[in-house]
This record gives structure tokens, C-alpha cells and sequence, in this order.
């Protein structure tokens, strides 16, 4: 069973009537195994995807051409590498980079404000060198 909480002073209180529901079922005194995550934000999710949009558009000639970047997506296959979120397979006998998923599935709002603060040290480490990170925030913001 999972339900939606909101933490409050007095404990976690269920959000809705059907969480509620579920909760009823519960007897004091029972054992049950709890998973806490935090259900991502999706303005959070269109944020991230600004940073993304707005490194493309501000990217230098030289390594965009190197790296071969040019969507959106290219740049995030090359944030989960450098951030080594990806598994290799050998095929064909060649060696294939495969990234790992950051879908609203595979990762909770904790985990995904991790990867976009690392996303941001990563780009301004090896994309946007020389840009602030204030400004680069400030400029995310204003590009959504």
C-alpha cells in the first residue's frame, strides 16, 4: 500500500480521502514497512531542462563540435556520463555506453535535486567555464 503523506507536527497525516482510507486499515500495534520519497516536483523537472536548454544555446563552437552536442538530449546523455550515471555493454564487440533513466520512477525529489546540483557543478566546471553559478540560477529561472 502506498499512500500520500504531508508531515505535520504531530506525525505523517494522510493527504486524501483514499489515503486516509488506506491508512484505517492499519491497527495500532501492526509493523509496516515504510518507504519514504519525495514525489518530484515537475516545475523542478521543466527547471532542469532550462539548465539543459540554456548550456546548448550558450555552449562554445569548440566543444560543442568535439562532443558532438546539439539537442537537449545530447547534453543530458553527456551529464549522466560525466556524473556516471551509466552502465557499459559489450555488442557486436563493440563497447556501448548506455545512461540510466531519471524519470520521475527511478528518481524522488531528493535524489533529483542532487543530480540537478551536480548537473550545475558539472557544467560550470566543464561546459560554461568561467560562468557564476548565481547567475547561471538566476538565468535558469528566467529562462523556463
Amino acid at each position: 500500500m502506498d499512500i500520500y503523506c504531508r508531515v505535520t507536527d504531530i506525525g505523517l497525516v494522510p493527504m486524501y480521502d483514499s489515503d486516509y482510507d488506506e491508512k484505517q486499515r492499519l491497527k495500532v500495534g501492526d509493523t509496516v514497512l515504510c518507504s519514504i520519497k519525495r514525489p518530484r516536483n515537475y516545475e523542478f523537472h521543466k527547471k532542469f531542462f532550462a539548465l539543459l536548454r540554456l548550456t546548448v544555446t550558450n555552449l562554445p563552437h569548440l566543444i560543442q563540435q568535439q562532443m558532438q552536442i546539439f539537442t537537449e538530449e545530447d547534453m543530458l546523455d553527456c551529464l549522466k556520463v560525466d556524473l556516471g550515471l551509466y552502465t557499459t555493454v559489450w555488442h557486436g564487440g563493440k563497447q556501448i555506453i548506455k545512461t540510466g533513466s531519471i524519470s520521475f520512477a527511478k528518481m524522488d525529489e531528493s535524489e533529483f535535486e542532487r543530480f540537478f546540483q551536480r548537473s550545475v557543478d558539472v557544467i560550470l566546471r566543464i561546459y560554461l567555464r568561467g560562468t557564476d553559478r548565481q547567475a547561471l540560477i538566476e538565468e535558469i529561472d528566467n529562462f523556463k
